[in-house]
């Protein structure tokens, strides 16, 4: 694998101190005041604020998914997680120092980018329209190449993502460099047509990141928030929306596939069949009457501390 370009993270070697790789953008935020209004590096400040906020996403998320008290009988993958799969996906933000060295780039590139008003309501729509035109086509696309029938370039990039067992929010980081340069250009495209448009915006920006980070993580949590009966409500909502329960029917013998959360085109394609979407509705019936069943043992209550033995009326135990 570490033959085959982009394969391997370069600084694999830091360990932990990959993180002076953000060192560039905090000395220069430090340098120029970026905390005042004035500063002309502000955007440098609002990218590490933005990159802090993805962290945060994929990390409360991923502490959701393990609240077993509270997603026991909605996790898809019953199996927990293995150690071997903690330490694999141990570097999972990896792609979150690259896109912010990418998006550094950007700003430097095009220095009408570090000016954006805070707001602009029509960029929304814009973005919008720009994902489900070209983000998820190519997104699509990119993936069905990655699944593909001679399997070289699963077995070189892909592979790696499909080597966890059970689906984990960190899972949506764990994959090589040429996937993450390949999924940044594709998350830039929304962003870059509303910028064309003329209603680009920081809130934009920080919103549409966001929220792609926050359906991708939800996507891989392996705890089905989506109950099937929503589904059945609201048929379009299938064309909109894909959820933990379909993530690990994405096997790697499926040519199919997406890496963000529309998904029409696989819809159209038959990839996401009407069996899956029996089968979510089977798992939520299985997942309700689970609750039902009645424990079929049972504790007797008993008496612990002194006061209660004190008070204990042995007649009952000759009843």
């Amino acid at each position: 694998m570490g033959a085959a370009l982009l394969a391997s993270w370069p600084w694999d070697n830091l360990g932990f101190y990959k993180y002076v790789l953000y060192g560039p953008l905090v000395g220069k935020a430090v340098a120029s005041r970026a905390w005042e209004a004035a500063s002309p590096d502000r955007w440098i400040l609002l990218l590490l604020l933005l990159f802090g906020l993805r962290a945060l996403t994929y990390q409360l998320w991923s502490s959701f998914s393990n609240m077993l008290f509270a997603t026991r009988r909605r996790r898809v993958v019953r199996d927990g997680v293995d150690f071997d799969q903690i330490d694999k996906e141990w570097d999972w933000d990896n792609f979150l120092i690259l896109h912010a060295l990418m998006a550094a780039a950007a700003l430097c590139a095009f220095p009408s980018l570090r000016h954006l008003p805070a707001w602009d309501g029509r960029g929304f729509a814009v973005a919008l329209v720009a994902h489900a035109a070209a983000t998820e086509p190519l997104s699509y696309l990119a993936h069905r190449a990655l699944h593909g029938s001679s399997g070289r370039l699963y077995a070189r990039y892909h592979s790696l993502h499909h080597s966890s067992r059970v689906p984990q929010p960190f899972t949506a980081g764990l994959a090589t460099p040429l996937e993450h340069v390949a999924l940044g250009a594709l998350m830039s495209l929304p962003l870059a047509a509303a910028r064309a448009a003329g209603c680009a915006s920081v809130a934009l920006a920080f919103a549409y990141v966001l929220a792609f980070d926050s359906l991708r993580a939800m996507g891989h949590c392996n705890v089905e928030v989506v109950p099937a009966s929503l589904f059945r409500a609201i048929p379009a909502l299938r064309y909109v929306l894909y959820t933990p329960t379909y993530v690990p029917r994405d096997s790697p013998h499926q040519e199919g596939g997406q890496l963000l959360s529309l998904h029409a085109a696989v819809r159209s394609a038959g990839w996401h069949n009407r069996p899956t979407l029996v089968g979510h509705a089977e798992e939520d019936e299985r997942r309700y009457t689970r609750r039902l069943v009645l424990c079929p043992w049972s504790m007797t209550g008993h008496q612990t501390t002194y006061i209660g033995l004190t008070h204990f009326s042995f007649n009952n135990l000759t009843s």
